[in-house]
């Protein structure tokens, strides 16, 4: 019987957009891989810019937690964190096919076998292949994105900050949603066959991105001109996937949390581990 808390050792895939809530308080979830590789786990709520900067942690990095089966979350992947054990045990210091190998095991075909898993086994978390041809990069205003991805880009947390700690800088409001139209390289099931998904991009990276891309460059028109070339020319040709999870309020529909590239094909890879 599996124990109500473990200590977990766990390979970070993806930090979500921070939630802000009214006290300029915010927490981050997070996704990623437990160390024996069995279990793609989304871990919150960890308010990440209250960490010590000596456990502060980025992609890919091992990062040693106490978790606990979230009772109120009925989403099988869902734990919720101790933070106050939370420590940075590694910085990312594995190869490219050590990242792939960490992630592969969890692509599933298309978002239609995702959503299948979904109604069979409550399935919340998987990868998908897009369509290397039909990605397509959408900036839009925030303010325009449809209401789905604006209860993501506005919801916030009821916890109160602590009155012992100093308020956070609050992070600025995003002024553009980022997303991608495509369809899923294996479209099984799948209702990309006849229209291709569109669906916002949460990660913290895009954001990240777009707000260091602004310090760069001269003008708006630039920044957004290199947004389009890093994330519709560039990341593509680098055997793009998607992390996709659902929401706690929308736990059947599917939204874009983290991206995954890598130089190193996950195709190629099972094809040469099935060899030897």
């Amino acid at each position: 019987m599996q124990e109500k808390h473990q200590k977990r050792r766990i390979r970070i895939l993806v930090k979500a957009f921070p939630q802000p809530s009214t006290k300029h308080e915010e927490t981050v979830c997070c996704a990623g891989v437990t160390e024996d590789g069995k279990e793609l786990l989304r871990l919150y709520p960890i308010r990440y810019r209250r960490l010590p900067k000596s456990d502060q942690f980025d992609r890919y990095d091992l990062v040693e937690m106490t978790t606990t089966k979230s009772t109120s979350d009925s989403r099988p992947e869902s734990h919720r964190v101790d933070e106050g054990s939370i420590k940075l045990i590694q910085k990312s210091k594995i190869s490219e096919e050590a990242r792939v190998n960490l992630w592969r095991p969890f692509i599933a075909p298309s978002i239609g076998i995702l959503s299948e898993d979904n109604k069979k086994n409550g399935r919340s978390l998987g990868i998908i292949r897009p369509q290397q041809q039909s990605i397509k990069f959408i900036v839009r205003e925030a303010k325009d994105s449809n209401a789905e991805d604006q209860e993501v880009a506005d919801m916030v947390f009821k916890e109160q900050s602590s009155l012992l700690e100093d308020p956070l800088k609050p992070i600025t409001k995003p002024k553009y949603s980022f997303s991608y139209q495509f369809t899923c390289t294996e479209p099984n099931r799948c209702t990309c066959i006849k229209n291709p998904h569109i669906h916002q991009i949460h990660d913290w990276e895009v954001q990240a991105t777009y707000f260091n891309y602004k310090h760069k460059y001269k003008s708006e028109e630039e920044t957004l001109k290199m947004m389009k070339m890093a994330y519709q020319e560039n990341i593509p040709k680098r055997n793009l996937h998607f992390i996709l999870g659902t929401m706690a309020g929308h736990p059947k529909t599917f939204i874009i949390i983290g991206l995954l590239r890598s130089g190193v094909d996950p195709d190629d890879l099972s094809k040469q581990q099935e060899m030897f």
